[in-house]
Formats: C-alpha cells, structure tokens, sequence
C-alpha cells in the first residue's frame, strides 16, 4: 500500500506542480518583429477578472509559423497605420498553430473592447470563426494562457471569460463567431453576461455590471483547485501507514 502511495504521489505532483505557462509555445514582440508603440498606457487596475474573446475575421486562419507572423504583423498595421491607434489592440493573439503572440502583454492598457479596456485582457484568435470552431491546438493554447495569467498573478482566481459581443450592445459584432462562442460558452468559466446597452447610472460601469452578473451566476471559485488536495490527502495516507 505504501508503496502505491509513493508511487503515485511522484508521479502526479510533478504534473500539477506545473506552470501552465510553460504548456505553451509563447512568441514576443520580438519574435514577430512588432514596431513599437506610439504611445503606453499602463493597466492600474490589477489583477484582472475578465478575458473577452475575440477572433480576427480578417486577415484570415494561420496553421504555421510563417503565415502566423504575416497575420499578427497585418493586425498591427490595420491598427496602428489605417485606424491611427498607438498599437495593436489586442493583448495577446493565438495561431491555429498552438502559439501565443504577445500583443501588448500582462501590464499595458488594450484597445479591444470599449468600456473593458481598463478591465480585461483581450486574446484574439486568428481567422475566421462564424461558423467552423478554432482548432483544437488553438483552443488548448487560449485554455493554458488564460490559466498562465492566474499563475502570474495577473488575473484573479475568482475571474470571468466573456466574448466581444457580449460585452457590446446587441448587434454591435458577432465576433468572435458562432463557432467560438459555441466552444467558449461551455467552459467553466464562461459568463452569460450580456451588455444591454441601456445607460448606465451614476455609479455603473459596464465591468461593474458585468461583475454582479457573474459573481451571482458563478459564484466564488475556491481558491484551492480541487486537483491540488488529491496529493495532499494522499500525502498525509501514506505518513498516517507508515509512522
């Protein structure tokens, strides 16, 4: 029995001792030869407790290296050259080749989701997803970077994902497509807020709402995953056999 124990003990704490951060193949600013911003506007606010989900429509779908770069470096033009904004607007962008591309990263104010701005981290995946879903290297890629920004600190446990649309009146944009938002909405953490678009009272934001909606219809996480007691109780098991 003790034996068992141990065994399984080595085997599973390596496992959820883990990073999800180091899960992923990740590419910086550098990586895809970002230009540099006009301007920086630092987040105040942290740490997070929303994500909002988008997916680009245009430029279209990337499955490799090359033609991942070309769509990440197309999105900083129409952003920064055609709309005249400091940078790309997007935190963070994932390729349906399994890789995160650093927009504006964990510490800088985004520009992809008006009123959020302040509030949440905007991933972009690349293509178009009206209709067929995000591949499954995609999908895990978004999973662990959102789990990365819990690790790091950057996002509260008890946080929030939403999509674009839903954080805009109703048919401002159906981004991120039906294909991901019927993916997305599955997900544990996944809000069905959604921003009515009425005015908002003197003390009301929409991230305010957004926050009393979620917190009632999810409730507090706790702050412990469920996964991390298995090794502990097996832990203090295998002390109570042998002493």
């Amino acid at each position: 029995m003790a034996t068992i124990l141990l065994t399984y003990l080595l085997l599973i704490i390596p496992v959820n001792g883990q990073s999800p951060c180091d899960e992923i193949s990740f590419v910086d600013r550098a990586g895809w030869g970002a230009r540099k911003p006009t301007s920086i506007t630092n987040l105040t606010r942290k740490p997070l407790s929303f994500y909002v989900i988008h997916h680009t429509y245009q430029p279209p779908n990337c499955y490799d290296d090359v033609s991942c770069i070309q769509r990440v470096q197309a999105i900083q033009d129409l952003h920064q050259i055609d709309r005249g904004w400091v940078d790309i607007g997007y935190h963070f962008l994932v390729g349906e080749n399994g890789k995160v591309y650093e927009g504006r990263g964990w510490d800088r104010q985004g520009a992809h989701a008006p009123e959020w701005n302040d509030d949440a981290y905007g991933i972009c995946i690349i293509g178009d997803f009206r209709t067929a879903s995000p591949n499954e290297k995609a999908l895990n890629a978004v999973d662990s970077w959102i789990r990365c920004g819990i690790a790091l600190g950057h996002v509260k446990k008890d946080y929030y994902i939403i999509t674009h649309r839903q954080s805009q009146r109703p048919g401002y944009t159906e981004c991120p497509g039906d294909g991901t938002f019927n993916v997305v909405n599955k997900w544990s953490r996944f809000c069905s807020f959604q921003n009515s678009g009425a005015n908002l009272t003197v003390n009301e934001t929409r991230v305010s709402l957004g926050l009393n909606f979620c917190e009632k219809e999810l409730g507090l996480s706790s702050s412990a995953p469920i996964h991390l007691f298995t090794p502990i109780v097996l832990f203090h098991l295998l002390l109570t056999y042998l002493f």
